[in-house]
């Protein structure tokens, strides 16, 4: 006997947030669906986070992987509602297309009536146009106060490294992260003096102590696109729409640092010579790790009120040393 697959998602990642039961509810209408039909259910695909198109949604490629190869074993794919298979019209025609070549027909719990009939598949055209012109001038609602933010200098979305979100006055906006921020400073600054190469200021800040809101290391990637954006200049962007005003939160560097640093990372800035000594930490280059062997290097990192001057071991890897400036000194 063959079994039906079931395919739940939710509409956005707030709406999940708001209604923690939404997925259990869409799963439990459609196992009644399948109960009531006397077919047993063979798997459950839930998507958790919100895609307006099909290739952005990896559990529904999955569904449609797992169709391919055991398309003898299925009947049918359910869905609580039409809206939750597809957005728009292209993905749903595809869509449906595909899952009848291999012999399996969508039924939606709450349109029973879509079927292979002419009526049938006029009424799922018919719906789709509607769940698309939907999705569609939702989206365009959201374009439309996402610039209206932007351009009051709000930045809305998820604070990047460096910044908290917080609410003032009922509307989010973002703070300075104390405790990142004079790192994401140090990062810039390395950056624009043109002696070190971003893997290295990587290094160094990851051995200070830079760390994401989760507790793990910045990846390289992560850290190219923080030194590219000019939220930290004090700006806020609308990228899709080239609009960029100038943000109500506090500036983590200068716009001269910040277009310094651009012009070092695209090659439009000479190396400056590294300074090999500094008679701030005479002893930099000299003291090595009792580790890995190499050189111990140096900075003074600012805390909330003060420096602290420190030595350690910025070796991939390694990083067995970190001693402070007066331990050291005194050894």
């Amino acid at each position: 006997m063959k079994g039906d697959l079931i395919y739940i998602r939710v509409s956005d990642e707030e709406q999940q947030k708001r209604n923690v039961a939404n997925l259990p509810t869409q799963e439990k209408k459609c196992r009644d669906h399948c109960n009531r039909a006397g077919i047993p259910v063979l798997k459950v695909f839930r998507e958790e986070e919100s895609a307006r198109t099909a290739d952005d949604r990896p559990e529904f490629q999955k569904l449609l992987d797992y169709c391919r190869e055991n398309k003898d074993k299925i009947s049918h794919v359910v869905v609580a509602d039409l809206s939750r298979f597809a957005r728009n019209m292209e993905d749903q025609v595809t869509a449906m297309t595909r899952l009848a070549r291999m012999g399996i027909t969508l039924q939606s719990v709450d349109e029973p009536h879509i079927d292979k009939t002419a009526a049938g598949r006029l009424t799922a055209n018919l719906l789709g146009a509607v769940n698309q012109f939907y999705s569609d001038s939702l989206s365009e609602r959201v374009r439309y106060r996402m610039q209206e933010a932007v351009k009051a200098g709000r930045f809305v979305n998820r604070a990047p490294i460096g910044y908290r979100n917080v609410q003032n006055n009922g509307s989010k906006c973002i703070v300075v992260d104390r405790e990142r921020a004079p790192l994401i400073k140090k990062s810039f600054e390395l950056i624009a003096s043109g002696s070190y190469s971003s893997d290295a200021v990587l290094r160094t800040v990851t051995a200070l102590g830079l760390r994401t809101p989760n507790g793990l290391v910045l990846p390289k990637q992560s850290f190219s696109k923080m030194l590219k954006n000019p939220i930290y200049a004090g700006w806020v962007c609308f990228p899709s729409s080239n609009l960029k005003c100038k943000g109500n939160h506090e500036a983590i560097v200068s716009d001269e640092m910040f277009n310094a640093v651009q012009d070092t990372l695209a090659g439009k800035r000479a190396p400056v010579p590294k300074q090999r000594q500094n008679p701030d930490f005479p002893l930099r280059g000299f003291v090595r790790c009792y580790k890995c062997g190499k050189p111990l290097t140096a900075a003074a990192p600012h805390g909330r009120s003060k420096q602290y001057p420190r030595y350690w071991c910025w070796q991939k890897g390694c990083y067995a040393v970190s001693v402070s400036k007066e331990v050291l000194a005194g050894c």
